[in-house]
């Protein structure tokens, strides 16, 4: 069965570049050129309606967002290889839970303050930006930083051992590094985005 990730680098198709790694999932990337819109030519959009990226194919099924890609891949592939928790219990939940935490509201958070609070690559123009933005969404995020850090209190990772389920986050934080975002004085929250940083398959994805 062939596994196509269609993506480009510093993407949100990165994070599903990690989990394939880690998953050892042979798979072919097929690298977009955004500055020649790429992601919105008909064969594209048959694979992701919105244009962007990442989309994945897996033999007979096509996936587009990173999140259900990585819950995808987790169900399907993770069980096996002790990356995702089998069953129904509150492992599974747990890992259903942070990821999509993740994905839906602590990136959200990160990228609103970046835009509004930050003079970054990716900011919006000072004219354009809204200190209440910057502020709301810079207390929900340090919110999300410490329940972060209280989750890794008496674990290494947020379901123990190190699975599918810390990528989300862990990339957003990686993606945050790089433009700026400050993550204050919470060593447990640095020592596990260390350890996620510096895993190999961390590595070769980026």
């Amino acid at each position: 069965m062939t596994i196509t990730l269609h993506s480009w680098p510093r993407s949100s198709g990165t994070r599903v570049s990690w989990a394939l790694e880690e998953l050892g999932i042979a798979y072919e990337y097929v690298q977009l050129d955004p500055h020649k819109q790429e992601q919105r030519a008909a064969h594209h959009l048959a694979l992701h309606p919105l244009g962007k990226v990442p989309a994945l194919v897996d033999g007979e099924v096509t996936l587009f967002e990173s999140a259900a890609i990585l819950l995808h891949l987790g169900e399907r592939y993770g069980i096996e290889r002790q990356l995702w928790p089998a069953g129904t219990g509150q492992a599974r939940a747990d890992a259903l839970s942070w990821t999509l935490w993740a994905m839906v509201d602590f990136g959200n958070n990160m990228m609103q303050f970046v835009y509004h609070g930050l003079d970054s690559p990716v900011s919006y123009r000072s004219a354009d930006r809204s200190a209440a933005c910057a502020e709301y969404n810079r207390a929900h995020f340090d919110r999300g930083l410490d329940a972060l850090e209280e989750r890794l209190r008496e674990r290494p990772f947020l379901l123990g051992t190190f699975s599918l389920a810390d990528i989300p986050a862990a990339s957003w934080l990686q993606l945050g590094n790089l433009f700026g975002v400050a993550t204050g004085a919470r060593p447990r929250l640095s020592d596990w985005l260390r350890r996620c940083s510096e895993r190999p398959a961390c590595r070769r994805a980026r």
